[in-house]
């Protein structure tokens, strides 16, 4: 056999077996390919013609500070007595010029429930099956899913963790009952306090009116709170769209292990 033919032999083995491992995948993801939940049309939200039934939430919305002035003199969560020793030390620490800057000093997401009371606006977005808020700090998001399933038995952790939502009421007074589990390991409740793996938190978002939106938080944690703890926050409608948020560029607010504010190696001017 001529070396022409030969390497013809061998390119054609060769292809034939990477076709066989590529086809390898398609094959098997016929078989494990999730498939598409199939929306029912009897769940609000789920299809376009009943999403436009829906409150309208069209544009941002940022916390009010007018009307949540009060929430600073509010009563702190009762904490279990090894969550409150914990804090303890946490304040005992900033005592002595230490956890004065937590992580996201250092541009990391602080997740749920913090992240929605960021001094910066939220967008929420309506889809068939679902309501996504985006949120300008961090560049974070989140996808509450009001299709009807149920929560994992093992849910990934996530900053955001997972939600589920649910419509209640009639016409545009409807209540988005938002039902979220499944937090990363280094989200907090409030500063200094962290949580344990069976934190639940449980949000009812509804407008008030046309410039503003109230959404009351449940926190459950057996493991760091004594009781239930909720906060009721107010938020109002503004004009503009969200901007770019990018906390690495350019970033002076850094934080070293200790929690003591510094600054970056390199940022100088």
């Amino acid at each position: 056999m001529g070396q022409h033919k030969i390497r013809n032999v061998r390119l054609a083995a060769m292809l034939a077996g990477v076709f066989a491992v590529a086809a390898l995948p398609a094959a098997m993801a016929d078989d494990d390919t999730p498939k598409p939940i199939k929306l029912d049309p009897g769940i609000p939200g789920n299809t376009w013609a009943s999403i436009a039934k829906l409150p309208d939430w069209s544009g941002i919305w940022e916390l009010d500070w007018m009307h949540n002035r009060s929430l600073m003199h509010a009563a702190p969560p009762r904490l279990t007595p090894d969550a409150q020793a914990k804090l303890d030390i946490y304040r005992k620490g900033q005592a002595e010029g230490k956890n004065v800057q937590g992580e996201s000093a250092n541009c990391f997401p602080v997740g749920m429930p913090q992240i929605m009371t960021q001094p910066y606006p939220i967008e929420f977005l309506f889809t068939p099956g679902k309501v996504t808020m985006i949120i300008e700090a961090y560049h974070e998001w989140r996808h509450v899913f009001t299709d009807g399933r149920k929560h994992s038995d093992d849910p990934d952790l996530a900053f955001q963790g997972e939600s589920i939502g649910h419509w209640e009421g009639r016409g545009k007074d409807q209540t988005l009952v938002v039902d979220t589990i499944g937090f990363a390991p280094t989200n907090q409740i409030a500063m200094g306090i962290g949580h344990g793996p069976q934190m639940h938190i449980v949000e009812r978002i509804r407008r008030l009116d046309d410039k503003y939106m109230e959404i009351s938080t449940t926190i459950t944690d057996p493991k760091v709170l004594q009781e239930p703890w909720t906060q009721v926050r107010t938020y109002r409608r503004d004009d503009g769209d969200l901007r770019e948020y990018e906390c690495e560029q350019n970033n002076r607010d850094s934080a070293d292990t200790e929690g003591r504010a510094g600054e970056r190696v390199g940022e100088k001017n």
